[in-house]
């Protein structure tokens, strides 16, 4: 099905479109509230809209930059939040599409900056887009964590998730009922499947199904592309 991805400010979203986003979101978690959603909706500056070929809004994924403190410098940081495509419109690359030129753009703004993307997971769907995008990310089956993506991981956790981020595992565990997957959802495990980075993710997120977030880092940088990221971006084949 024919889709069209693009991004608009927070402030530009009709009071329609936030519904419309409200009811994507409920129809693929539990425990989504509308004000918890507003409020996050707030907090970020830009978002990406998915519609289909009628113009209704069939996907979007909210996204803000951010300054955080390492010990030893700043850097800039793209934290992409709520995440949602309709089932009938998972086939299509368009939201994709359109966070790699969301990148791209914020190295060209920011062209002396170092640049990382944050991607909080509590499902296997989510978590398995850092492969799809980037050749180098954290954390990961077949590789060791950097200490500088864990001080990236530690500063966002402990400034946008104080209390709840655990630098130890790094996880966001939240108390009571908060915004979870649905069982048998897309974004649930499958536990028939062997695939490394699913086990991985199940080990590193052993409670994600009660809505934990596993905060995944990687570098924005054209090296750090993959062949589909860079193709998704508009820099083409090398």
């Amino acid at each position: 099905m024919r889709t069209t991805g693009y991004t608009i400010g927070v402030a530009d979203l009709e009071a329609s479109d936030r519904g419309r986003m409200f009811q994507l979101l409920s129809d693929s978690y539990l425990g989504v509230k509308r004000e918890a959603f507003e409020r996050d909706l707030a907090a970020k500056e830009h978002v990406i809209l998915l519609r289909s070929s009628e113009g209704e809004i069939v996907g979007f994924s909210t996204q803000v930059r951010l300054r955080l403190t390492l010990p030893d410098r700043t850097v800039l940081a793209v934290f992409s939040g709520d995440t949602i495509v309709s089932e009938r419109h998972r086939g299509s690359f368009e939201t994709a599409r359109e966070i790699c030129r969301y990148f791209r753009r914020a190295i060209s703004e920011y062209p002396k900056e170092e640049v990382y993307w944050l991607l909080i997971c509590k499902g296997w769907r989510t978590y398995r887009v850092l492969r799809l995008l980037f050749r180098d990310y954290s954390p990961r089956a077949d590789a060791s964590d950097p200490l500088a993506f864990r001080d990236v991981a530690d500063a966002f956790g402990n400034t946008r998730y104080p209390g709840l981020y655990q630098s130890s595992s790094r996880l966001i565990v939240f108390p009571g009922e908060a915004q979870r997957i649905r069982p048998g959802s897309p974004e649930a495990i499958d536990h028939r499947r062997s695939d490394p980075g699913l086990l991985f993710f199940e080990k590193a997120n052993p409670d994600h199904e009660r809505g934990n977030e596993l905060v995944c880092v990687a570098p924005i940088r054209q090296d750090n592309f993959t062949a589909a990221a860079r193709r998704f971006a508009g820099y083409g084949e090398r």
